[in-house]
């Protein structure tokens, strides 16, 4: 027989794929790091963190001497145990912030937002040398900001808005060179902006705005070119909108509204090409707005209202397609509404008091997403476009107090979602059509001052979303419909003098107040019906009515659930 020891048998093949499972296992095991090894927490650390919820009245997993890293809540660690974040905003901690906490020295993060911290920002925040994000937003904090937060200049995001901190800006935060988020706003901040601001060249976002900030914007501020958000709205600042603000190329929102600010809009505001929101309202800006507007085609806001601004809006305007919302009321602007059209995106379209003739062009119907169209105290006169029905999405509309002379349109009754309707202080004519019950959505309709007449339509009473229904007209008749008690919401019911409420004599206002027309009438209508079976919570109401009359009020139906009659 031969030799067979170099002879090999197969193995069966569930053998040779447990061979296989097993070789794989072992190259798994080899390239899985080792088990970690936890980190314990600095014991003096740990101390201070103990120290930090006692004086916030909670108590946190891990927060203890010889607690672990891996397993403490709110806080991050390194290697050696040292602290290096703590995101504690919104835990509901209570009371001031530890001195201690300055001891934190690896600290690079630190949130304590939106609890209700109260005291003074601990100087010894000095010793954090570490820390590039500081947020104590929406807290109670007072006193002014420490000048020692000019030694913590590895900050770049500093958030101290929504608190209670007072006296000035100091001018120590312009030791913060790598800062770039500053957001101060909602404080009591006083005093005028200090220049050394201009030192924060890698600044992206600056927020003042509501506070009691002084004087002018310095020119210092020239330096920060990388501003992407601008906020100093309602503040005291005073003198012009500088030049300098249309060399921020990079800037997308300006926000100066509700200052003392005069002048003109610069000129070259153009030039802030990727600009999207441009509020300059509420200030004493004067002179007309520049045709150079009309080069921001990524705006999406303009709120330029109540200010001194006259001549024309700038045609340019109309080349503004990403422009959703345009507030230029109050001012002595005039305007060719044509050029508006091509605004596709407009969802506001505000420019009340002002003094823009002529009418409301009949091609308006193309801003098929508006939903806010505020014309009010101009001079625009007749006739009121067909065109207004195709404005499916408006939900707001006032043209009170311009020339309109025509019949009520129907185009106000196809507005099926408008839920503020004022049309006031017109010289519209005929009668309330009945078709305005269509109007479904509507919660405040004003028609006064007006010259319809007829009755109020009884169709009325089923715009049961109604709560102000202003109808103080001198030419309407007949009496109110009895059928408006059954609307539950209505509020406020205004007529003129001449209304009959009742049938008989004279009211000088009826107001409905939820449950009830609370009247002064120069003669009394029917006396008192006793309301019949009323359920409990009407009980009270109801010695009201069991009386034999009411003097100087009024029947009207109450609310379903007391199935009768209240005397008011």
């Amino acid at each position: 027989m031969g030799n067979r020891r170099g002879c090999s048998f197969p193995l069966p093949p569930s053998l040779s794929l447990l061979r296989l499972l097993a070789a794989a296992w072992l190259v798994l095991l080899l390239l899985l790091p080792s088990p970690a090894v936890a980190t314990r927490i600095d014991d003096a650390q740990a101390a201070v963190l103990v120290e930090c919820a006692a004086a916030w009245g909670r108590t946190f997993r891990g927060w203890r001497v010889g607690g672990e890293c891996n397993t403490a809540q709110f806080i991050s660690c390194d290697g050696a145990g040292l602290v290096t974040a703590m995101w504690l905003d919104g835990r509901g901690l209570v009371g001031s912030i530890p001195t201690a906490l300055g001891t934190l020295t690896s600290l690079t993060a630190l949130n304590l937002c939106c609890n209700s911290l109260y005291g003074p920002i601990p100087a010894s925040f000095s010793g954090l040398a570490s820390l590039a994000y500081l947020d104590l937003q929406y807290n109670a904090l007072s006193e002014s900001i420490p000048d020692a937060i000019s030694l913590m200049t590895a900050l770049t995001s500093l958030y101290l808005s929504s608190n209670q901190l007072s006296g000035a800006i100091p001018p120590a935060i312009g030791a913060l060179t790598s800062l770039q988020q500053l957001y101060l706003p909602q404080n009591k901040l006083s005093e005028s902006i200090p220049t050394e601001l201009g030192h924060l060249l890698e600044l992206q976002s600056l927020f003042l705005d509501y506070n009691w900030v002084a004087g002018t914007i310095p020119d210092a501020l020239s330096a920060l070119t990388n501003l992407i958000h601008l906020s100093m709205a309602h503040n005291h600042l005073v003198g012009a909108v500088p030049n300098f603000l249309t060399s921020f190329i990079a800037l997308t929102q300006m926000y100066l509204n509700s200052n003392l600010l005069s002048g003109s809009i610069p000129a070259f505001i153009g030039n802030c090409v990727a600009l999207e929101v441009l509020s300059l309202s509420d200030n004493w800006l004067t002179r007309v707005m520049p045709m150079s507007i009309g080069a921001l085609t990524n705006l999406r806001r303009i709120n330029l209202y109540n200010n001194q601004l006259h001549g024309s809006i700038p045609s340019t305007i109309g080349q503004l397609e990403q422009l959703s919302w345009l507030s230029l009321s109050y001012n002595a602007l005039t305007a060719d509404l044509d050029d508006l059209i091509p605004l596709g995106n407009l969802v506001g379209l505000l420019l009340s008091c002002n003094a823009i003739s002529g009418s409301i062009p009949t091609t308006i119907g193309e801003l098929f997403s508006l939903q806010t169209l505020m014309l009010y105290q101009n001079k625009l006169e007749s006739p009121v476009p067909q065109g207004l029905s195709a404005l499916t999405a408006l939900k707001l509309i006032d043209l009170h107090n311009n020339k309109s002379s025509e019949a009520l349109p129907p185009a106000f009754t196809k507005m099926k979602r408008a839920e503020y309707m004022k049309l006031s202080r017109n010289n519209f004519t005929g009668s309330i059509p009945a078709s305005i019950s269509s109007l479904q959505s509507l919660t405040y309709l004003d028609l006064s001052s007006t010259f319809l007449a007829g009755t109020i339509p009884t169709a009325i009473s089923k715009m049961q979303r109604l709560s102000r229904l202003y109808l103080h007209i001198s030419t309407l008749s007949g009496t109110i419909p009895p059928t408006m008690g059954s609307m539950l919401n209505l509020q406020y019911l205004y007529v003129h003098p001449t209304a009959t409420p009742c049938g008989a004599g004279r009211c000088e206002v009826v107001q409905y107040s939820g449950t009830a027309f609370c009247r002064a009438c120069t003669n009394f209508c029917d006396t008192c019906t006793k309301v019949a079976r009323a359920p409990p919570e009407c009980k009270k109401k109801r010695r009201l009515c069991s009386r034999n009359s009411c003097p100087g009020r009024i029947c009207i139906p109450f609310v379903r659930s007391c199935q009768g009659y209240k005397c008011i």
